[in-house]
C-alpha cells in the first residue's frame, strides 16, 4: 500500500510545481491533498491523516513551527518536511529541533526532493517495523504471563500450589472477589466433528476458544483461563452471584456463533477466597457430568445432590412386566414398560453415569436371559451380550442410551417367533444401510456388529456369508466408489475428497486409491480430463 502525502504552500505556482516535480506514484506516494495556508493544512491532517506533509515553513494563519508543534503535541505519526527560502535557514533549523524530518531550500531541486522523500519513507518503514516488533513482543509477553498464571491456577485447582508460593500470592492479590467460581468448558462430541480434526485444526480451535473465554471473562469481571485435558477451565472474580452462569452462557453463545461448535459448561458454586477454588473446580466437574442426564450444549450450575431412594423393588417389578409382555407378543406394552423402567433408573442414578450404565446393563441382561429361558420360539443370531456394557458406556447422554436400549428391545421382540432366513435378510439390509450412511466416519467392525446386536467375531463371518466380501473390503470398495464419483463430478482437492470418504490421512487415501484403481487420485482425474 502506498504512502500518503499532503503538499502545502501559499504560492499557487510553487504548489502546482511541487505536484509535478517528481513522479510521486513511482516513489510509492499518493498525493491526497493540496493546502494553501497553515489552517487548511492542519484541517487536512485532522481529516486525512497523511503519512507525510511537505510544507512551506512560512504560511498565513499557522506557521510551519505551529504545525510541527501541534503534530508533536497530539502524538501523530505524520512526518513533516519543510521548504524554506534561503533567508529562513535558521527558522528551518529550529523546525528540525521540533521534530521535522528535514528541510529543502527554495528553489527545490528534483534530486533533493527525491532524496528527502526516500529518507522519509525509509524512516516510516523503520518505525512500522519497530511497532510490529514491539507489538509482537508485547503479545508474547502477555501470552507468557497468561501461560504462567494459567499454570498457577491449574496447580491451585489441583491442590498442589503452596499458600506461600509466588503464584498463590499473585492469584490472591488479583482474584479478590468478594466471590470466586470455577467453570469448565467442554466441546460436545455429539453434534460436532471434533473426533476427525487434524492436530493443527484442533490446536487452532483450542486457541480460538481460549480467546473467546478470556474476552468473555474481561467483559464480565476479572479472571483467567487455562486448558486441562482438552477442556478450558476459567476462574472468575465477581460481586453478584449470577455472574458465573451469565459468563458461561456468553461463552457458549459466542463459541456457537463464531466457531459453529456446541459446548457444555459446568459451573461451581460461588465461594470466598482462592483457597476455595479447588472445591469449586470439583463442583464444576460434577455439574459438567450432569450433562449426561440433562443433555449436551447446556450450562449447568452445581447443586448439592439429593439423597437417592431405593427403587430396587420397583425396578424388579418392571423388568418382570417387560419379560411377560415380550413372551406374550405384546411389543407395544413391553416398550411402554421399558421407558418407565428407564425413567426410574435415571431417577435412582442421576449424577452417577457409571451407576446408570451398570444398572441398565443389569436390567437388559436379566430381560434377555429370562426371555431366552421361556418357551417362546426365537431365532438366535448371536445377540451380543458380551459387549453390551461397553456399548452402553459409549453413549454420550442418558437419553441417547435410552433410545439405544429401546432399539435393542425392539430387536429382541422381532426375534421372538421369527425364522432365521427372514431375520438374516433384514439384519444385513440394516447393516448395509448403516454402512452407507456412515462410511465417511471412523466406522469399524465393532460398530457395525453393534447394529446387528452381534459379537464382532460372529458378525464377521455372518457379513462375509451374506455379502460375499469381508467387512473391511466392502467399506473400502464403497469409499473408493464415492471417491471416483467426486473426482469425476467435483473440483474438490484430493485431501478434501479423502476427508469426505472417511480418510483423515490424504497419503493413506492415495495409497488405497492406487491399490484399488492402479492410479493415484490426481492421475485418475487428469486421465478423465484428457479423455
Amino acid at each position: 500500500m502506498n504512502v500518503t502525502a499532503v503538499i502545502a504552500d501559499d504560492e499557487p505556482l510553487i504548489l502546482k510545481g511541487l505536484g509535478k516535480l517528481i513522479p510521486w506514484e513511482e516513489h510509492g506516494i499518493d498525493i491526497i491533498g493540496f493546502a494553501n495556508d497553515g489552517k487548511e493544512l492542519m484541517d487536512m491532517i485532522d481529516e486525512r491523516s497523511p503519512d507525510i506533509v511537505i510544507s512551506d515553513i512560512s504560511m498565513p494563519h499557522l506557521s510551519g513551527i505551529d504545525i510541527i508543534k501541534e503534530v508533536k503535541q497530539r502524538g501523530l505519526a505524520t512526518k513533516v518536511v519543510f521548504i524554506s527560502a534561503y533567508q529562513e535557514f535558521s527558522y528551518a533549523r529550529d523546525a528540525i529541533a521540533y521534530g521535522a524530518v528535514d528541510y529543502l531550500v527554495k528553489p527545490v531541486k528534483k534530486s533533493d526532493l527525491e532524496a528527502v522523500i526516500a529518507k522519509t519513507i525509509s524512516l516510516i518503514r523503520e518505525e512500522d517495523e519497530e511497532d510490529r516488533r514491539r507489538n509482537k513482543l508485547d503479545l508474547l509477553e502477555r501470552k507468557n504471563q497468561g501461560d504462567e498464571v494459567g499454570g498457577w491456577l491449574d496447580g491451585l485447582t489441583r491442590g498442589t500450589l503452596s499458600a506461600q508460593s509466588e503464584g498463590y500470592l499473585y492469584l490472591s492479590g488479583k482474584l479478590q472477589g468478594p466471590l470466586l467460581a470455577i467453570g469448565i468448558v467442554q466441546i460436545d462430541k455429539a453434534g460436532n466433528d471434533g473426533g476427525r480434526w487434524p492436530v493443527q485444526t484442533r490446536k487452532l480451535v483450542e486457541f480460538a476458544i481460549a480467546n473467546i473465554v478470556q474476552e468473555s471473562i474481561d467483559a464480565h469481571g476479572l479472571g483467567y483461563c487455562f486448558v486441562r485435558d482438552g477442556r478450558h477451565v476459567f476462574a472468575v472474580s465477581f460481586e453478584e452471584p449470577g455472574v458465573p452462569v451469565l459468563l458461561a452462557d456468553t461463552i457458549k453463545a459466542n463459541v456457537g456463533k463464531y466457531l459453529k461448535l456446541n459446548v457444555s459448561i459446568g459451573v461451581g458454586a460461588p465461594a470466598n477466597g482462592v483457597a476455595s477454588l479447588e472445591r469449586s473446580f470439583e463442583q464444576a466437574e460434577r455439574a459438567l457430568g450432569m450433562t449426561y442426564f440433562a443433555g449436551l450444549n447446556r450450562v449447568i450450575a452445581y447443586r448439592e445432590p439429593e439423597p437417592r431412594k431405593d427403587r430396587e423393588k420397583e425396578l424388579f417389578a418392571l423388568q418382570s412386566e417387560i419379560i411377560q409382555a415380550l413372551t406374550k407378543g405384546s411389543r407395544d406394552n413391553a416398550v411402554s414398560k421399558l421407558m418407565t423402567l428407564l425413567q426410574v433408573i435415571e431417577t435412582a442414578t442421576v449424577g452417577n453415569r457409571q451407576l446408570a450404565v451398570t444398572t441398565c446393563f443389569s436390567a437388559i441382561l436379566h430381560i434377555v436371559q429370562e426371555v431366552k429361558k421361556s418357551d417362546v420360539p426365537m431365532s438366535d443370531l448371536g445377540f451380543d451380550i458380551a459387549h453390551l456394557q461397553n456399548k452402553l458406556g459409549m453413549y454420550e447422554t442418558y437419553g441417547a442410551m435410552s433410545e439405544g436400549i429401546r432399539d435393542m428391545l425392539q430387536e429382541l421382540s422381532d426375534r421372538i417367533g421369527d425364522y432365521p432366513d427372514n431375520k438374516e435378510q433384514k439384519l444385513i439390509e440394516r447393516v448395509l444401510q448403516y454402512i452407507g450412511e456412515h462410511y465417511a466416519e471412523d466406522i469399524s467392525l465393532e460398530s457395525a456388529a453393534a447394529i446387528a446386536f452381534m459379537n464382532p467375531y460372529y458378525f464377521s463371518s455372518f457379513f462375509k456369508k451374506q455379502v460375499g466380501r469381508n467387512f473391511k473390503q466392502y467399506v473400502t470398495d464403497l469409499r473408493m466408489e464415492q471417491a471416483i464419483s467426486l473426482l469425476k463430478h467435483t473440483d474438490l482437492m484430493v485431501y478434501q475428497i479423502a476427508e469426505k470418504v472417511g480418510y483423515n490421512n490424504a497419503r493413506h487415501f492415495s495409497d488405497m486409491f492406487k491399490k484399488q484403481t492402479g492410479k493415484l487420485p490426481q492421475e485418475y482425474k487428469n486421465a478423465l480430463k484428457d479423455s
